[in-house]
């Protein structure tokens, strides 16, 4: 089967303002089929097809699958897909001790894991520690310059890079580079759950503008 594959190419913006973080966005493939780690691609191919199913049995009961994930992780220490789906959820179960030591433990045994990186992201964006951030990625903000010997990612990886940058620089004050990762996860795929959450941060429905400037009016009484 042949892959479905997109060119995303984007010259470096110039917004009016000053940006405080420099961005480069070059060109590279978005393809939709998988891409495999080479730890996964030496799993018998049971052991594939069940880590596969737990992926869709995560969203709906992460406490059950949470003990069969575990035994997965013993047999298979050096598989980081099984600590990236047991992060997902600890998360989802509101255990986020747990998920940040999963997060962790990955990015010891290997830091360039990107889905660990955009778990660790997540936690700093929860936690409002946003000057993390940048260090976590290298203080690069597009994927061929953190990944320069990849040519082509996963749609997954895309949406959910391009949503995180999106996030960093909306909640440092740097909007129109938020902007510019918004336009392009848009085109992509705007139906992707952080690219509904950067589009409805970037654009608030008009209600919630007009609360914020009445809450803003308030303060200034």
């Amino acid at each position: 089967m042949s892959k479905r594959k997109r060119k995303l190419k984007r010259k470096k913006g110039r917004p009016k303002t000053k940006p405080l973080t420099p961005v480069q966005i070059v060109e590279y493939e978005i393809t939709f089929e998988p891409i495999g780690e080479p730890e996964y691609d030496r799993l018998p191919e049971s052991v594939k097809t069940r880590i596969d199913e737990l992926y869709g049995e995560i969203q709906n009961n992460p406490q059950e699958v949470i003990p069969e994930l575990l035994e997965l992780k013993k047999k298979h220490p050096d598989v980081p897909q099984i600590y990236n789906y047991l992060a997902v959820a600890y998360s989802l179960i509101g255990d986020d001790e747990k998920s940040d030591a999963i997060i962790d433990e990955i990015l010891q045994k290997k830091p360039s894991y990107l889905f660990a990186r955009l778990n660790k992201a997540q936690r700093y964006l929860a936690k409002k520690e946003y000057e993390k951030i940048p260090e976590l990625f290298d203080h690069k903000f597009d994927l061929k310059l953190l990944y320069p010997h990849r040519n082509t990612f996963h749609i997954s990886e895309v949406a959910n890079f391009m949503g995180i940058m999106g996030l960093y620089f909306a909640r440092t004050n740097q909007r129109e580079i938020a902007k510019k990762y918004n336009e392009i996860l848009q085109q992509l795929d705007p139906d992707y759950p952080i690219a509904k959450i950067l589009n409805r941060e970037l654009n608030p429905p008009a209600i919630l503008q007009i609360l914020k400037r009445l809450a803003g009016e308030n303060l200034d009484e």
